[in-house]
């Protein structure tokens, strides 16, 4: 049966107008940005949606406005350790609860949990005076050490759950053939283990990419701006820069939408397969 033979219940209409509607929302947002940043200063202010003249080269002018490939150059400094050290340290950490059997796991266990319902804003002053003290203020460091102590309550119970679902007879041959158990994490476990790795990576590289409040917090240099800052510098004391700060916002959310499109099937297959272990 094909489609223009195919019938559709009043509920999967339903459904269908519901998906429809939740598209335009996100959509609308999206193509007024992208269109804002071809437009002139003049007409980002006028009634009609679509630019007049479309200025291409608005795009080469937000790139020379502000230092922008070094602003990417800080963002890929902190990015690259934080993606290493959150993915790995949360395996590792996720192995641990997974396999392992000692007095209070399951206590210590709600209490990482625990910490989930926890806001930032909690920890914020702590943190920051324990780097302050450390002298770890404008560098960044406060943005990439702290990647490396866990990765993450959720990263930890998401591979947590996928480790559980993985045969405890594998381990069991792997200590016949002699493994110890940090062998058996990295040549077994990490590589059955990619789903959930590769959705953390993906959950890690939209969280450092987009962060705005920890350099905000962290960095007072101008030279070591992360894209995300960076951006800010498009906003004047009396006036805004739409167009250039439409355009600029463009060109950084760009990797982002194409890692995310590139790995989306590992993404959803690695967020159903550990939501479907129980335990």
């Amino acid at each position: 049966m094909n489609l223009a033979t195919k019938r559709f219940s009043p509920a999967q209409i339903l459904s269908l107008l519901i998906l429809i509607a939740g598209a335009a929302v996100v959509l609308v947002p999206l193509l007024w940005t992208f269109f804002t940043s071809l437009k002139t200063p003049a007409e980002v202010f006028k009634d009609n949606f679509l630019p007049e003249k479309w200025l291409w080269s608005n795009y080469s002018d937000a790139v020379q406005a502000i230092p922008f490939f070094n602003f990417l150059l800080n963002t890929l400094t902190i990015l690259v350790p934080v993606l290493i050290g959150t993915v790995f340290s949360s395996a590792l950490c996720a192995y641990g609860f997974a396999r392992f059997r000692f007095k209070g796991k399951k206590t210590l266990f709600l209490v990482l949990l625990a910490t989930m319902m926890l806001p930032s804003q909690v920890t914020m002053i702590p943190m920051f005076i324990m780097f302050k003290e450390a002298g770890w203020v404008d560098t960044f460091l406060p943005l990439i050490v702290p990647a490396f102590f866990g990765g993450g309550a959720f990263n930890i119970f998401l591979i947590r759950q996928f480790i559980r679902g993985i045969p405890r007879d594998l381990d069991e041959s792997a200590f016949v053939d002699g493994a110890n158990r940090m062998q058996i994490f990295i040549r077994i476990i990490l590589p059955l283990s990619m789903p959930p790795l590769i959705a953390v990576s993906i959950f890690t590289f939209m969280g450092v990419w987009n962060d705005f409040q920890g350099p905000l917090i962290y960095l007072n240099s101008n030279e070591k701006y992360t894209l995300a800052l960076g951006l800010s510098m498009f906003k004047g004391l009396y006036n805004v820069e739409w167009n250039m700060l439409m355009a600029a916002t463009i060109l950084v959310m760009l990797p982002a939408l194409i890692v995310f499109f590139a790995v989306q099937k590992y993404f959803i297959e690695g967020i159903s397969i550990s939501s479907a272990v129980k335990g």
